[in-house]
């Protein structure tokens, strides 16, 4: 039963017939029909060849051939128009073995095998099983009833046999080449329909995924064409790209600077100057879209053998939560670096923010770029770094880069300005009024109660208490000591620092931007100036670079100075830079004279720390505003000493000495004379 089944199910096609096999079989019907009433006037000069009555043959085939013909034009089921078809063929091929009764006769019985096999064009086994039975009970009846119309002798019942087996053989062959006919040709369009719907299923789960999937997903050609599936969230947070737009393109529409910069990235990846790979980890991944942040990942995506990508996966995922938690976490790691500030020095964290707000105001309230606007940022950056806020330094330097770039416009601004008032709002809250204090450590009271017991004259009491309203230098070289320590550490460079502070006190409001300044020095003598360890072991030096930061009263003049163990000034350098921007050279003054000029740096590029070549023209702007000069003594492999000189009989009121001497109660500055 189950082989009787198989074979029904291989010879019977399914009922549906689809429109490409109804349109196929129309057509070839009409091809038949042509090709059958052709046969008529074939028929007719075979039976005038013969002698088999040429007007018989033209009526006998002329109404086989009407078979066909009714059922083209009035038949709906092309199948039926098929097996009638089938039926006409093997009369057809009868009518041929009578009317080519002579020498050939039995040649002509190859037309029923031949049209046999022509019927598996139609794709179906019926019509020849239809064609099969037709010609079998042609050959029996006539065999028969008028045996010289099939052979052209009297042929045994074993002949007929012969035929009859080859015409099983035959009709097998042709049912199985009509039935593949039918699966894999007529039969197509149910197989395509079958693998699209399939398709269809498994691009709806792909939607279905990326529709509830939180992350962007989308695969761009080499012309960074957006292909047409997509994660739903990258509709969400960028927008639908429109017919023909790239998804850089789409990008400028949200943030104009990343789309525009990702362009001009990803122009330099489809080049293949360098490994893909490594370009795409150059793009630009940072996104931000009003509140919100993004990184955006590319992953090149190869076809066969070929090594240069032919689309590459965007990845896009919202990481505004993270970024907020590592803003809160860097928040409160600012705060609790202000807060160890103002524990140990509050008017510093005072003169910080006093410094750094009139600076920004200074930035903010111009309405043009000036190399004077490039020198503030880069103070402030300093300045903020040497307090703990990264952040701030960190959008400085953003500001420089931009300024470098000719691209900075005033709007850009705006952010630094709301940055420092949330800063600043966040401190007030626990620095309270920001009045100055005057501080009075142990020592210094106990050379007050000294003084009094002493019976000093009342000149030097008055001045003893005149010097705690001005700030110890030693509070400002310890900060500018940590700072270092910490630069050394982001440079895996080791460090020693030296501090002597002379016992000196200075006034705090005049000093403020002077300091504010000489960070720059701190953050140069460190970066430039001191050696890796493996540099320092291949010159023979101790792996410790060593860095003195002193005040002291030298004769007539108050000096500040950095003097560190590492390199020395690269004059050559200096000349080169110099040379590039077109300023004087020759000589040693000359060379001396651009090292503080802007744009003139000796280092091999630009980062957070230096290398703009602004902060040394800084600090000679900051020393001249104070009536002082800058001395640079320096020897390649030794080392360099940068001093400030200022003539104390200018500012006598503004630097002074805490010690006293007990026989004569006079300020003992001479102690730190050298």
């Amino acid at each position: 039963m189950n082989i009787l089944r198989r074979i029904v199910q291989a010879v019977v096609l399914p009922k549906e017939i689809t429109s490409f096999e109804e349109g196929y079989l129309r057509r070839t019907n009409r091809i038949a029909l042509v090709f059958f009433a052709l046969h008529i006037p074939v028929m007719v000069l075979l039976a005038a060849c013969n002698g088999t009555n040429p007007l018989l043959a033209l009526a006998l085939t002329s109404a086989v051939v009407a078979g066909p013909a009714l059922a083209v034009f009035t038949f709906r089921n092309p199948r039926a128009i098929s097996m009638i078809h089938g039926v006409a063929a093997m009369f057809v091929g009868g009518l041929l073995v009578h009317f080519g009764q002579g020498p050939v006769q039995i040649e002509m019985h190859f037309y029923f095998f031949a049209l046999l096999a022509m019927l598996a064009v139609f794709g179906n086994p019926m019509v020849i099983l239809v064609a099969a039975v037709t010609v079998a009970l042609h050959h029996l009846v006539l065999w028969f009833a008028l045996p010289k119309s099939v052979f052209n002798y009297a042929a045994p019942v074993w002949v007929v046999a012969v035929h009859a087996g080859f015409v099983v053989l035959e009709s097998i062959a042709g049912c199985f080449i009509a039935r593949s006919f039918f699966d894999n040709v007529i039969g197509l369009e149910k197989i395509v329909r079958a693998r699209t719907s399939e398709l269809h299923g498994r691009n709806r789960d792909m939607r279905t995924l990326l529709d509830n999937v939180e992350q962007g997903f989308v695969t761009i050609d080499r012309e960074g064409l957006p292909s047409a599936e997509r994660s739903a969230a990258l509709d969400r947070w960028i927008g639908e790209p429109r017919a023909g737009e790239s998804l850089f393109e789409l990008l400028r529409r949200s943030n104009s600077d990343f789309g525009e910069l990702s362009a001009v990235s990803f122009t330099q990846v489809t080049d293949g100057v360098m490994p893909a790979e490594v370009m795409l980890e150059q793009m630009p991944h940072a996104l931000v879209i009003k509140d919100s942040q993004f990184h955006v990942a590319y992953q090149p995506i190869t076809d066969g053998d070929s090594e240069a990508p032919s689309h590459f996966l965007v990845v896009v995922s919202d990481v505004t939560e993270r970024f907020n938690k590592e803003r809160a976490e860097r928040e409160r790691a600012e705060t609790m670096a202000l807060c160890e500030r103002l524990v140990s020095d509050r008017n510093a964290v005072n003169d910080f923010f006093d410094e750094t707000g009139e600076l920004i105001d200074a930035v903010t309230a111009q309405e043009t770029t000036t190399q004077a606007t490039h020198r503030m940022l880069h103070t402030i950056k300093g300045n903020s770094a040497i307090f703990g806020l990264a952040s701030l330094s960190e959008t400085c330097h953003d500001l420089e880069s931009r300024i470098a770039d000719g691209a900075l416009v005033p709007e850009d601004l705006v952010g630094l300005r709301e940055q420092w008032t949330n800063i600043r709002q966040k401190a007030e809250r626990w620095l309270g009024a920001r009045g100055r204090v005057i501080e009075l450590d142990v020592g210094q009271q106990d050379l007050l109660e000294q003084a009094i017991r002493s019976k000093a004259p009342w000149p030097t009491l008055l001045a003893m208490v005149n010097a705690l309203k001005l700030e110890s230098t030693d509070r400002r070289l310890e900060h500018f000591g940590e700072q270092a320590l910490r630069i050394a550490g982001r440079l895996d460079k080791n460090l020693d620092i030296k501090l002597d502070s002379g016992c000196l006190r200075v006034d705090p409001k005049r000093w403020a931007p002077f300091w504010s300044a000489f960070v720059h020095a701190v953050r140069n003598a460190v970066d430039h100036g001191i050696e890796s360890p493996d540099e320092r072991a291949a010159t023979g030096k101790k792996p410790h670079g060593s860095i003195e930061l002193a005040t002291r009263l030298r004769e007539d003049d108050f000096v500040i100075s950095i003097t560190d163990d590492g390199r020395g000034v690269d004059w050559a350098r200096v000349k080169t830079r110099a040379l590039k921007l077109g300023l004087p050279t020759d000589g040693e003054n000359a060379l001396r004279d651009a090292l503080f000029c802007d744009g003139v740096s000796t280092a091999d590029r630009i980062t957070d720390l230096s290398g703009r070549g602004l902060g040394m023209g800084a600090l000679r702007e900051a020393t001249q505003s104070l009536g002082g000069t800058v001395e640079v003594t320096t020897s390649p492999g030794a080392g360099t000493k940068l001093s400030m000189v200022f003539p104390k009989r200018a500012m006598s009121a503004e630097v002074t000495s805490m010690s006293v001497r007990p026989a004569s109660h006079e300020i003992c500055q001479s102690e730190q004379v050298q």
